[in-house]
């Protein structure tokens, strides 16, 4: 099995390396950068990704929390007058909180999971607006 260097890969290459990675490969690329490091990076390209006409009108705050080996990873999603804003942190008061290990996250910013499902089967946990939940990752170009 081939390792992933997530960091030999330019930021627009990384989601092509992702798709046909197995879930070991995902860990061992993310974990030989640094699990914090290679997050940052991702939700950097989140951000460049959002889709403002998707978003119309929404005022609000996405708590996403990653999971890798007991750490948690959170990062706060601010939405509002068309902009996404991405910072790593906590939130106050998000208006929904997504929580999912490492694995699952890469799965389903990359479209190859869908929330709904990973909510049923228990992968993904959410807290807090789950009609809006269902609509948080319509406000990201698929990678």
């Amino acid at each position: 099995m081939a390792e992933i260097n997530l960091d030999d890969i330019p930021e627009e290459q990384i989601a092509e390396a992702l798709k046909g990675a197995t879930d070991e490969q995902v860990l061992e690329g993310f974990r030989a950068v640094g699990v914090k490091e290679s997050l940052d990076r991702t939700f950097h390209t989140m951000q460049k990704h959002f889709l403002p006409e998707k978003a119309e009108g929404v005022v609000a705050e996405v708590q996403w929390v990653v999971t890798d080996q007991g750490e948690e990873f959170p990062y706060l999603a601010s939405i509002a007058d068309g902009k996404c804003t991405i910072t790593s942190g906590k939130g106050a008061s998000p208006r929904v909180s997504l929580t999912m290990d490492l694995v699952t996250f890469v799965r389903l910013i990359m479209g190859q999971a869908q929330g709904p499902q990973l909510f049923m089967t228990g992968k993904l946990k959410v807290a807090g607006d789950l009609m809006f939940a269902q609509r948080v990752s319509g406000f990201f170009a698929a990678a």
